[in-house]
């Protein structure tokens, strides 16, 4: 294994590669967070990266998300476990996710030196994520109903939201006396995200053999997962989708409430929130109004809007009614769209 692999000097330079938002998001925030929270995403994206690999034995997997967990909970080193998923994950993934999996070792020399607060409240996330993980690799025909997708939202997610909530208590004594009302919100947060990413990425997970969508719901209206593509051109499978982009839209409120407890003086942090909150919004508008639901279906954002929602968020953030009202707005677009497309 070849440590000059992609040529970086900081494992924190690997964030662009693997993810446009948070390449966007995570610069602003403060500095002394910029890199705990680089750096746990980085790690969170190695989990995702062994869940997501292209492997269809479900055991193999399993014994990878193990392999991981050893390395978080101590009981082996990072090096031995950098190098074991490198060999077996070499060929199963993209070569950006290939290169973080190398570079786990320099990842936690790199989480090591954050406050105690923030290690512990890493671990306990990726022990959360990992473990969790386990439960849901390989489902081709979906989930069994919004309980489990909502048990799979917070293990890939929610946990993310209590993890981040901890660092910015950790960061902040005014942002650490609003901890109980954060904690209540933090998971909600992760999953508005996460639905909107399923819903987002119906095909390509479909492509990639699994599919995150609840059986139970889609039966109701007599739509069988197992076969998507004649289940997508049926009538009733566009307003089970707006059902769902519906919940997702609850979430989402909860999250800009999340947003609204942090601190005013926090524009950072603020600003981390927003912009997730508001490129969340952009894409369900984008799922509502989607009119042929087939393989060729990406409804991702435009680069006009996310530079609209970038230029937005530094605004609107010093505001608690102008934030209300910009998200809200957005809100009842998409909600207003869901409708004018049943």
């Amino acid at each position: 294994m070849d440590k000059a692999v992609g040529n970086i000097n900081s494992p924190l330079l690997l964030v662009p590669r693997l993810s446009r938002t948070f390449a966007l998001t995570i610069p602003k925030l403060p500095l002394d967070l910029q890199r705990t929270v680089g750096t746990a995403y980085l790690l969170c994206r190695a989990a995702d990266t062994i869940e997501d690999s292209g492997f269809s034995d479900r055991d193999r997997k399993i014994e990878q998300l193990d392999i991981f967990l050893a390395g978080v909970e101590r009981r082996a080193t990072w090096e031995d476990v950098s190098r074991k998923l490198f060999a077996a994950l070499s060929g199963k993934v993209a070569p950006e996710e290939l290169d973080l999996i190398n570079h786990l070792p320099d990842l936690i020399e790199y989480l090591e030196a954050s406050p105690q607060r923030q290690q512990a409240a890493v671990r306990t996330c990726l022990t959360k994520m990992a473990s969790g993980m386990k439960s849901f690799v390989n489902r081709p025909s979906g989930l069994a109903d919004m309980v489990e997708l909502d048990d799979y939202c917070y293990v890939v997610a929610g946990v993310v939201g209590e993890m981040l909530t901890e660092l910015f208590c950790d960061h902040a004594s005014d942002v650490d006396q609003q901890r109980e009302k954060l904690s209540k919100l933090a998971a909600s947060f992760g999953q508005g995200l996460q639905m909107t990413n399923i819903l987002k990425d119906i095909w390509d997970d479909r492509r990639q053999g699994r599919c995150y969508l609840p059986q139970s719901l889609f039966c109701s209206a007599s739509l069988d997962l197992r076969d998507l593509d004649r289940a997508a051109q049926k009538p009733a499978f566009r307003p089970t989708i707006h059902r769902l982009a519906a919940v997702a839209l609850d979430h989402l409120g909860n999250a800009v409430d999340y947003t609204l407890t942090i601190p005013r003086q926090h524009t950072g942090i603020r600003q981390f929130c927003l912009l997730a909150i508001g490129m969340a919004y952009a894409t369900l508008n984008r799922v509502v109004q989607v009119s042929n639901f087939s393989p060729d279906y990406h409804p991702k954002i435009s680069r006009s809007t996310v530079k609209s929602v970038m230029l937005a968020a530094p605004v609107i953030c010093r505001s608690d009614s102008l934030t209300r009202w910009a998200m809200s707005g957005m809100a009842s677009r998409c909600q207003a769209n869901a409708v004018q497309h049943s």
